[in-house]
């Protein structure tokens, strides 16, 4: 076996820890005495460096190394983005992955002075400014300090953000132990890439009732990245882990507040989860009702659905309770805020309504949906829950709102699957009546 180590001093970022440093004395050429490094303790025999742009070096030495029949390492030298200067030069790691830029000068268009800002750049300078007001909040970064916004905390507090690497893992057993000291550390993680350290989520801080906050990036549909970005799976995951709470924004200054919120529970470890993409407006509570914001009530019209959404889909949430009420029904739209575990508020709520859809975009198996089910049952509310959300499937790439619309979780897709819950809902009624009749 061959093992080639492509080493161009970065993994996404700058590499960082004892190996990283390690690699670093093999590229210029030092090594333990007697010509020993971590390979060949492993067992391997050890290759190089060599220059990996030099085609006819490298094949030389791979075709050497063949020949030696037994397990080999090469350790090879290459530049990230070599042959284009913008891309060599990218220390802020822009161009890891990338929308519409200049090829001649690797610049993205200036985003307009308008637009809203994006979900990640509302947490980080959140999260700056919370560790501002709190010398106990600290960071946790597994090799991915600017795509998940610790980079303005790092800047004002260099000492107090950790990059342990890609490791998911060992991120979050590290943050049990800043727990554990006293701290409240904060991981900053994609959703899909948190799936890696479920085992240290549930044993290493939840068992332990740490006051750990994990702030999951581009939670649900990310859109172009694919099916291995896509962060569908955390609240069905993570919803199984005792005393852990997940809190999901619906705005910038829903995510704010959240934000403060999780940072100020001591008694276990709490989840914000926000989807990739600009925040939008801001949406306004009508009420407050023991934790539940309640966004829309039909006037003077009888209580026919109670519509809850996980999160940003309040805004489709909203669209459709209007489109319902073209249609003669009364909509309620709550949203919990903290979506996991149900609160009791809502299963009270749910049992005034003749029925309850959840919207979100996770799995509608294992999510929200199905706790707010299951909630129902156990305090003997017979109101029927109907949850939308993703299919049990792996979701191709495409523009988070095409796939939402296609998973039926636009306003109109909304619309369209409560119609035909009422609809079932009322056939089932009629029938109840007719053979209580006869009977």
């Amino acid at each position: 076996m061959i093992v080639v180590v492509n080493d161009n001093g970065r993994s996404y970022a700058p590499t960082v820890g004892a190996l990283a440093r390690h690699l670093a004395a093999l590229r210029q050429g030092g090594s333990e005495p007697l010509g020993r490094n971590v390979f060949t303790d492993l067992g391997f025999f050890y290759a190089g460096p060599v220059d990996g742009h030099d085609v006819q070096a490298l094949e030389a030495v791979l075709r050497r190394v063949r020949a030696l029949g037994r397990p080999v390492v090469v350790h090879v030298i290459t530049v990230k983005g070599k042959g284009y200067g913008p891309a060599e030069r990218d220390e802020a790691d822009c161009l890891h992955a990338v929308g519409t830029f200049d090829p001649a000068t690797g610049q993205a268009p200036p985003a307009l002075a308008t637009a809203p800002p994006s979900w990640t750049a509302v947490f980080g300078q959140a999260l700056a400014q919370l560790a501002a007001e709190r010398t106990d909040v600290v960071a946790v970064t597994a090799s991915m300090l600017r795509p998940t916004g610790l980079h303005p905390m790092a800047v004002k507090f260099p000492d107090r953000v950790f990059d342990v690497g890609i490791a998911e893992q060992h991120a979050v057993t590290c943050a049990a132990g800043l727990a554990m000291g006293g701290l409240h550390p904060v991981v900053a993680i994609y959703a899909t890439f948190l799936n890696r350290a479920f085992d240290q989520v549930l044993m290493d801080v939840a068992l332990h009732h740490l006051p750990v906050t994990f702030v999951l990036d581009r939670a649900g549909i990310t859109g172009p990245d694919g099916p291995s970005h896509h962060g569908m799976w955390d609240l069905g995951l993570l919803g199984t882990v005792p005393g852990l709470r997940i809190a999901a924004p619906r705005d910038a200054d829903c995510l704010r507040a959240l934000l403060r919120e999780a940072a100020g529970i001591t008694s276990g470890p709490t989840v914000l989860r926000f989807p990739k993409g600009q925040a939008g407006p801001g949406i306004a509570a009508l009420a407050h009702i023991d934790g539940l914001d309640i966004l829309h009530c039909s006037a003077h019209r009888p209580l026919d659905v109670l519509l809850v959404p996980v999160g940003p889909l309040a805004k489709d949430a909203l669209d459709a309770a209007h489109l319902l009420e073209e249609r003669g029904l009364g909509v309620t739209v709550a949203d919990p805020r903290w979506v996991l575990p149900i609160s009791p508020a809502l299963t009270t709520l749910a049992a005034r309504h003749r029925i309850a859809v959840t919207v979100e975009d996770g799995v509608r198996t294992s999510g929200a949906g199905a706790a707010l089910a299951q909630a129902c049952r156990d305090a003997a509310v017979a109101t029927p829950v109907t949850s939308l959300g993703l299919p049990r499937a792996f979701i191709p790439h495409g523009p988070r709102g095409t796939l939402l619309a296609q998973a039926g979780l636009d306003a109109e897709g909304i619309a369209r699957s409560i119609r035909h819950a009422v609809a079932a809902r009322s056939a089932d009624c009629v029938a109840f009546t007719s053979d209580s009749g006869r009977t």
